[in-house]
């Protein structure tokens, strides 16, 4: 069931519109974190990630990170490294143990 919801939430996201003219396109990932699943859309050649955080689409750009490949906008950062993840509302860690499933 987990993983029929993933799949829904994760195409729901490739359906979503980044402006009226732009579709979402990119790699979809899943993590599952803290009981929870997280959709991701990486886009490496616009080294961005969608994804939706407290029911509302984000589009994040890359930017300099010590370690793995962190994405972030005015609000929210999603950082990753390997097979795990977490994101953040400014400091604060808000989704944390994320794990790659897909």
């Amino acid at each position: 069931m987990k993983k029929l919801l993933a799949g829904v939430f994760v195409i729901g996201l490739v359906g979503c519109t980044v402006t009226t003219e732009q579709r979402v396109e990119g790699t979809a990932l899943s993590y599952q974190c803290e009981g929870q699943s997280l959709a991701v859309i990486l886009n490496n050649e616009k080294q961005t990630v969608n994804v939706i955080i407290a029911g509302e689409p984000q589009l994040l750009h890359q930017v300099v990170s010590a370690s793995g490949a962190k994405y972030s906008n005015s609000k929210y950062s999603f950082w990753s490294k390997g097979d795990t993840a977490m994101v953040l509302k400014g400091d604060d860690i808000i989704i944390n143990d994320c794990k790659l499933v897909q």
